[in-house]
C-alpha cells in the first residue's frame, strides 16, 4: 500500500468510520475500559529476544554442531582443497 492509497482510507474513515470503531468509542464515553494484557515481569524481560529477532535451541533447525578443534578444521579444509585441486 502507498502513502497515498492510506492517505485516501484515512480520508474515508474520518467520514464513514469503521463499525467496530464506533462501537468502541461509544462504550469507552460509557466507561468501559480495554483490559490491560499482563505486564511481564523484570526476570521474564531480561530472559526475552529483541523484538523482530528468531531464537531456536541448537539442534532445533537441523545444523550440525560447531566443531571448536582448530587442527580437524584445519584437516577437513585441506581434505576439501585437495578435493577442488584434484577432479576425479
Amino acid at each position: 500500500m502507498t502513502l497515498g492509497e492510506a492517505e485516501q482510507i484515512f480520508a474515508y474513515w474520518s467520514e464513514n468510520p469503521p463499525a467496530h470503531l464506533m462501537l468502541q468509542a461509544i462504550a469507552r464515553m460509557l466507561g468501559w475500559k480495554p483490559p490491560r494484557p499482563p505486564q511481564p515481569g523484570l526476570a521474564e524481560i531480561a530472559v526475552m529476544a529483541p523484538p523482530g529477532l528468531s531464537i531456536a535451541k541448537a539442534g532445533d533447525i537441523g545444523m550440525p554442531p560447531p566443531v571448536l578443534d582448530v587442527d580437524a578444521l584445519r584437516v577437513r579444509n585441506r581434505a576439501r582443497l585437495a578435493k577442488t585441486r584434484d577432479p576425479m
